[in-house]
């Protein structure tokens, strides 16, 4: 497995792998020790929580059509910021586990703030 770093310049193979079998595994995320991992295909992106300084839930409403209705589903996202840049946004498989997850990343980066960044310009909404 190929590992790359967010943020900062590549650590050492062996120890990446090392940390990142050991981690606990929530949702698609793998808390290391001093590490936050998950994966796309074949690569294991990772930052140190010392990087993270903001992380927050993105929900996105999808149209859906189901047989003879329509609606719409709730799609779950945790956005990780550092210097002011989102530099992930990564799509849970279970939203049900999205609590849980930041309650996780609260007790391992506790000087990272948990809310969205408020809109400089207004976004397209207002």
């Amino acid at each position: 497995m190929k590992f790359c770093p967010l943020k900062t310049a590549a650590g050492e193979k062996a120890a990446l792998a090392a940390e990142y079998r050991t981690a606990k595994k929530m949702d698609v995320f793998r808390m290391g020790e001093r590490r936050l991992f998950f994966r796309r295909r074949m690569t294991a992106y990772y930052i140190s929580y010392d990087e993270i300084d903001r992380f927050f839930r993105r929900v996105l409403m999808v149209p859906v059509r189901v047989s003879c209705c329509g609606g719409e589903m709730a799609v779950e996202h945790i956005v990780l910021c550092s210097g002011g840049e989102e530099l992930a946004v990564v799509l849970l498989a279970d939203p049900r586990t999205a609590s849980s997850v930041m309650e996780a990343l609260k007790e391992r980066a506790p000087h990272a703030e948990c809310v969205k960044p408020p809109d400089r310009d207004g976004g397209e909404n207002g």
